[in-house]
């Protein structure tokens, strides 16, 4: 009995012996011995130098840890910077049961203040391909090695050159069960772009062995964009495997969008490539964006990317189609082709620029502002090249307005923007839209064309909802042309170099007057007004044509009796300009209202309106240029402003209007002795500019010598008219300057 206590004495005195032992020994071992060897290794292995600058050490305890500090690895020669990996400090934590079989199992290894360089050449290079260099012949190396006791031999020994414990050549498995890295950094430039950087907060791996999946999870940054996320993907030697898949099943959140990712990589380590599919989504409110839903598969490598859309949805409106990307040049480059069965812009946020309506626009003309003085941001155009098509069936823009079978071609190239063209079904007709937009000439072209538009059907304003509603009730055929050309760097300067011309045509039509619920600015009522036209009176109107011609050039929009309205109840001519440079206007509005009965003072001056002032404080007024003229002729006798009022109107504004346009022969020439006396008349004043006055005494007194031929109709009017002008044009200075001082003292009581 004495001697099994004894035994047990001298076993547990050796136990105890051995553990101190083996403390003693690991706590004097001094791993920085070894520092030659594993950098003789890194560069036998690839060819580049390992720097292990700071102090390895071992910590004691039940799992050995071993510390290694401010270790630097070469670059390759060709790269920019000259380290492809930094680490601040690394730290491996072993464990001791399995190397009795072999095998060498890392539980845990966590590194912190890396920064790691990786990038790629136009011609394929990139620096994680590694070149091993050939390890130099056994014979040829000291070794101090012992078989069995190489580790205790050198535990002390002075620094000396060797080779590789055989056993190493020997372990079955190597495994890292866990990695954690963190504050630390990677930077990836692709074939000299502007580098890619990645900030890891921390990133975490873990497998069961080298050839397991590992579970991934992250908090990184990627030039400056957050993304949190965990993943499954392949194992740590499927990272090597040039031929086979290496999967990824991932959720990614990133400024508040999610994702679920499905992939498949390949060659990972040298030229990687993807197959994938994805569904993202982004909440309503996001970007100030409606909620989205984007549901893709593709696939892509460092040069390309290609993506098959089934399902992109914004807030219900659904659309599919194909992108690809190929950003392997210095200007990337993308192709697009997109469908929609339809798209209402109504359930876009009231933030989005497309939300507009028609009513709101016109409602605040009253308070137009000057175009801005930003730059146009024609750069962007020079930042890709890119090939687009969308097709939309329906387009619901709001309450009003809904556009049919959109077809859009545009393409950027070299900076230079086209748009050929922009197709459009709206209010029973077409439009056409071609663009050009040229970054390095800073300008902007734009034609439109349309065919067969109906007013009453382009938009619900025109059309009669109500019994005292305006609208048109049958006919709203309309033709719109615009030929626009600018240049500037500025959206002022493009707007003052304009150059071109914008003309609308309604073709005869019935209307119903009423309530213009929809022009309810200040301004527009005002003209209304001065106009003496009754929104809220209800009538029929016999609308023979409405004409807006402008002409632009150089900023400066002119109204050559562009405007024309031809009724039945009323004729409306304007004349003038707006001019952008200075803001401007300049427009006179005559209104000729059916009959000659009542040409009393009253009534022939509100057929006279000037719009004066700019664009943002437009001033409604009385023409007072024409009011002389009128009231001159009032003096004359009321029978003589009747004839004026007549003689003033043209019998055809509409193709006055167009003359001298592509569309000079949509309405017919306008004919007979009415005309013919409308021509003399306006011949008679053109000729003496000055004297516009003087002309009308002398009209004054052709009228009296043709009274009797006018009011038999005129049919002789114009060879009196003419007659009169000849004989009466001395002796009428005199009496046109009496005339004229008489009607300047009776306007301005008439005013006052």
């Amino acid at each position: 009995m004495r001697f099994f206590k004894w035994l047990l004495g001298i076993i547990l005195i050796l136990v105890v012996a051995v553990l101190v032992g083996g403390f003693i020994f690991l706590k004097t071992f001094d791993l920085n011995k070894y520092k030659s060897l594993v950098e003789k290794i890194a560069y036998e292995q690839t060819g580049r130098k390992l720097s292990i600058n700071g102090e390895a050490n071992l910590g004691i305890s039940l799992i050995p840890t071993l510390v290694i500090n401010d270790v630097a690895f070469a670059n390759a020669d060709w790269a920019s910077h000259p380290n492809m990996a930094e680490i601040g400090s690394l730290e491996l934590k072993i464990s001791i049961m399995p190397l009795l079989k072999k095998q060498i199992v890392v539980d845990k290894v966590v590194l912190n203040n890396a920064k790691i360089y990786l990038q790629t050449t136009s011609s394929g290079e990139n620096n994680w391909t590694f070149t091993p260099v050939a390890a130099p012949k056994s014979n040829e190396v000291k070794t101090s090695f012992v078989s069995g006791g190489w580790l205790i031999s050198s535990a002390n020994a002075a620094e000396v050159e060797t080779q590789a414990p055989a056993f190493l050549g020997t372990l079955s498995d190597i495994s890292i069960n866990s990695v954690s890295i963190s504050d630390s950094s990677v930077e990836y430039e692709a074939a000299s772009a502007k580098p890619m950087i990645v900030t890891i907060n921390s990133l975490t791996f873990s497998t069961q062995s080298i050839n397991s999946p590992m579970n991934v999870s992250w908090d990184v940054s990627i030039d400056g964009m957050n993304s949190k996320g965990q993943a499954i993907t392949g194992s740590l030697a499927g990272l090597f495997d040039s031929q086979s898949p290496w999967p990824v099943d991932a959720e990614i959140e990133a400024l508040n969008v999610k994702a679920k990712v499905k992939a498949d990589l390949y060659d990972i380590m040298n030229k990687l490539r993807a197959k994938f599919s994805f569904n993202v989504y982004n909440p309503a409110g996001n970007f100030n964006a409606p909620e989205t839903t984007l549901i893709a598969d593709g696939k892509a490598d460092l040069q390309t990317v290609a993506l098959n859309i089934s399902s992109l949805n914004v807030a219900d409106n659904l659309i599919k189609g194909s992108v690809s990307a190929d950003i392997s040049g210095k200007i990337p480059s993308a192709v697009a082709d997109l469908t929609s069965d339809k798209i209402d812009l109504r359930t876009l946020t009231p933030q989005s620029p497309l939300a507009s309506k028609l009513p709101s626009l016109i409602s605040t003309a009253e308070a137009s502002t000057y175009v801005p003085n930003d730059r146009i941001p024609f750069d962007l155009l020079k930042t890709a090249d890119a090939d687009l098509k969308l097709a939309v069936k329906t387009l619901i823009v709001n309450d009003a307005m809904t556009i049919n079978d959109l077809n859009l071609k545009g393409q950027l190239k070299n900076g230079n923007l086209n748009i050929e063209p922009l197709q459009l079904r709206i209010g029973d007709g077409t439009i056409n839209v071609n663009a050009t937009v040229n970054a390095a000439a800073q300008s902007l072209t734009l034609k439109v064309n349309t065919k067969d538009l109906i007013l009453q059907q382009l938009h619900q304003e025109f059309a009669v909802k109500g019994n005292k509603d305006f609208g048109i009730v049958s006919g709203g055929k309309s033709e719109i042309f615009a030929d626009l050309q600018g240049k500037g760097a500025t959206y002022r300067s493009l707007a003052d170099s304009m150059t071109g011309q914008v003309i609308a045509i309604v073709n005869q039509s019935e209307l119903q007057t009423g309530e213009l619920s929809f022009l309810n600015g200040n301004f527009v009522s005002q003209l209304l007004s001065a106009l003496k036209i009754d929104t809220k009176k209800v009538e029929e109107v016999s609308l023979k044509c409405a004409v807006v011609r402008a002409d632009i050039n150089k900023g400066k929009i002119n109204f050559p009796k562009g405007i024309a309205v031809d009724s039945d109840k009323m004729t409306l001519v304007s004349n003038g300009s707006v001019n952008l440079p200075d803001d401007k206007l300049s427009l006179s509005l005559n209104a000729y209202r059916n009959g000659i009965a009542d040409a009393g003072i009253v009534q022939a001056l509100t057929n006279l309106v000037e719009i004066k002032g700019t664009l943002q404080q437009p001033k409604i007024g009385l023409d007072t240029g024409n009011a002389v003229k009128t009231i001159a002729g009032l003096m004359a006798g009321p029978a003589y402003t009747g004839a004026q009022m007549f003689l003033d109107r043209d019998p055809a504004p509409c193709y006055t209007a167009l003359k001298g346009t592509s569309f000079d022969n949509y309405f017919s020439k306008p004919s007979g002795v009415g005309n013919a006396a409308y021509q003399t008349y306006q011949g008679a004043s053109d000729m003496v500019s000055d004297g516009v006055n003087a002309a009308k005494g002398a009209v004054q007194d052709g009228y009296n010598i043709g009274k009797d031929v006018a009011q038999g109709g005129y049919n002789l009017g114009k060879d009196a008219v003419q007659s009169g002008y000849d004989m009466g044009k001395n002796a009428a200075k005199d009496t046109a300057k009496m005339l004229e001082s008489g009607a300047r003292k009776l306007l301005n009581n008439f005013l006052k």
